[in-house]
């Protein structure tokens, strides 16, 4: 929400459009986004775009990546910002998004891969050579 509502004070436009595949934040910041964009004008249900084909089917699972004991180690014994770090760099994470990613490679299906840190994607980016 810092971020948009940085970019939403700097560009200055008569219209300003949001599109976003889930309009759901963890924190109370949602009252930030009605202000600085406006009210939901819009809004599909996603089962039905599913069933048109707009939309990849979906199909979730968990997988489970336990640390390393050296990285666990280390997660426990530091209270700062590198335990995200450390959480979102486990090797054991990137080993399993490896086999995910060549697994559906094979299938020739399309794939993102999602994280809330920019620096994990690139890394996981050029380690895997993408």
């Amino acid at each position: 929400a810092k971020m948009f509502r940085r970019v939403l004070t700097i560009v200055q436009a008569h219209c300003k459009l949001g599109l976003t595949a889930t309009l759901v934040r963890e924190d109370d910041k949602i009252v930030d986004l009605n202000f600085l964009i406006g009210p939901k004008l819009y809004e599909a249900n996603w089962m039905e775009l599913q069933n048109n084909g707009y939309i990849a089917k979906v199909q979730c699972a968990e997988v489970w990546c336990p640390m390393s004991p050296e990285f666990y180690r280390e997660y426990i014994a530091i209270k700062t910002k590198k335990r995200k770090l450390l959480y979102t760099m486990n090797p054991n994470k990137f080993r399993a998004c490896e086999f995910l990613i060549k697994f559906h490679e094979r299938r020739n299906d399309k794939i993102i891969v999602f994280s809330d840190n920019v620096f994990a994607l690139k890394e996981y980016a050029v380690r895997l050579g993408k």
